[in-house]
């Protein structure tokens, strides 16, 4: 995971530093990301805009209709005290490249780092500008609207970039692709067998599947309590198992597994068939668990339906809002859609807050201000013109207009 890129690999030096451990001795950091264009597989020139430079802002203006340019997604997320965003731009062609038939729309995806001002009306006019100052970056929305944050990073994807000025200049500029160019990591020594393996599968899907609360619409669909509390201790465990003998080696990571199944218990039940892939005696493990658990009168977890929601009134903090406007993607139509979480307080002292998930269907208006996101606010669901249902946080700091709202499912 560490090799895959920069931030991860700082992400989990930071986190074994916490728990302790120097993996910065153990795994390399990998290449930097490079700012510079390349060659895929067919020799064709493609744009690696990563850094938010002066130069690449200057590319971009030349080479595309910022004036003309739509947002197309818009995501606002509230982490700890940073508040972070992430911006789809829909572009439009400036240079002329040479076919009837347009494709796919150029996107430029935006990454915010530390966002400190936000006013942005999706109903506003067209048109985007790119812009730095000492301060950090500022991103002009429409007539008025604007976000600004400390950094940026960018992505740029275009299927014809290499007949824009930008792209001619570097495809002069980049040698041909050499066969056999591209960069293999080492093979791994040794082999992993039976318990072992199973062990290790389990915990990749495990991580993976942790990892997914990454993606807003499955941020209560994952046990991550239950997920943490079956692999306490793993990392001393896994490697106070693989230090024994062979055949003692086995019997403990078969251990290990049912200790993560039973610790787990029914919240990671749904799971079980992702986690035990790899696994021996995979159908003999969870039914003699299962048995258990019911013995002890363990319920399993379920996943709700999604349900409809009106007249909602009551104090929560904001911690996300995205918004999708309607548009043709690689395969298919995509409708409108935008999702909000809540952070809403207990109602029994020292009780955990609750995470609320909401979903607008056919959102026409997205409008949003730097103070939606400073404190616990009063959010509400109420009905406004055109018979749309609108959500609206504090004194209209963030305000959609959607055509009715559900609430997404959680374990229970």
């Amino acid at each position: 995971m560490a090799r895959l890129r920069p931030t991860r690999w700082d992400w989990m030096v930071g986190q074994g530093a916490i728990a302790g451990h120097r993996i910065d001795a153990l795994v390399q950091p990998p290449p930097a990301l490079s700012n510079k264009p390349y060659r895929d597989y067919r020799g064709t020139v493609r744009p690696v805009y990563y850094r938010w430079t002066p130069q690449t802002l200057t590319d971009l203006a030349d080479d595309y209709l910022l004036g003309a340019s739509a947002v197309r997604h818009l995501q606002l997320e509230r982490a700890c005290t940073r508040l972070d965003g992430f911006l789809t731009l829909e572009l439009v062609r400036s240079y002329d490249h040479g076919t009837s038939t347009p494709g796919f729309p150029p996107t430029l995806e935006v990454h915010l780092d530390e966002v400190n001002e936000v006013d942005v009306d999706t109903g506003a006019a067209l048109g985007v500008s790119l812009g730095s100052d000492g301060r950090g970056v500022t991103i002009g929305l429409g007539s008025g609207g604007v976000l600004r944050a400390r950094g940026a990073s960018l992505r740029l994807q275009d299927s014809f970039w290499h007949l824009s000025g930008s792209g001619r200049r570097a495809d002069m500029q980049i040698p041909p692709r050499q066969a056999g160019s591209r960069v293999e990591h080492p093979p791994q020594e040794g082999t992993v067998e039976g318990f072992a393996r199973g062990a290790a599968t389990f915990l990749l899907w495990a991580m993976m599947r942790i990892r997914s609360v990454r993606y807003p619409g499955e941020v209560t669909r994952i046990p991550v309590e239950a997920y943490c509390r079956a692999l306490h201790g793993a990392g001393r465990d896994i490697l106070e198992a693989g230090a024994l003998p062979r055949r003692r080696r086995e019997a403990a990571f078969r251990s290990l597994v049912v200790t993560w199944l039973r610790r787990g218990g029914t919240d990671l039940a749904p799971d079980w068939k992702m986690l035990l892939k790899g696994v021996p005696e995979a159908e003999e493990l969870t039914r003699g668990i299962r048995d258990d658990l019911a013995a002890g009168g363990a319920v399993p977890a379920t996943l709700g339906p999604a349900r409809r929601v009106t007249g909602l009134s009551e104090q929560a903090e904001l911690r996300m809002v995205s918004y999708t406007a309607g548009h043709t993607g690689m395969r298919s139509r995509h409708d409108a859609c935008a999702m909000v979480h809540l952070a809403v307080p207990a109602q029994e002292a020292g009780a955990p807050w609750r995470l609320r998930v909401l979903n607008a269907a056919d959102p026409v208006r997205l409008r949003a201000r730097t103070s939606a996101f400073d404190s616990a606010e009063h959010v509400r669901i109420g009905q406004g013109r055109d018979e749309l249902e609108t959500f609206v946080v504090g004194d209209d700091a963030l305000f959609i207009g959607a055509r009715a709202w559900s609430q997404e499912p959680s374990l229970h």
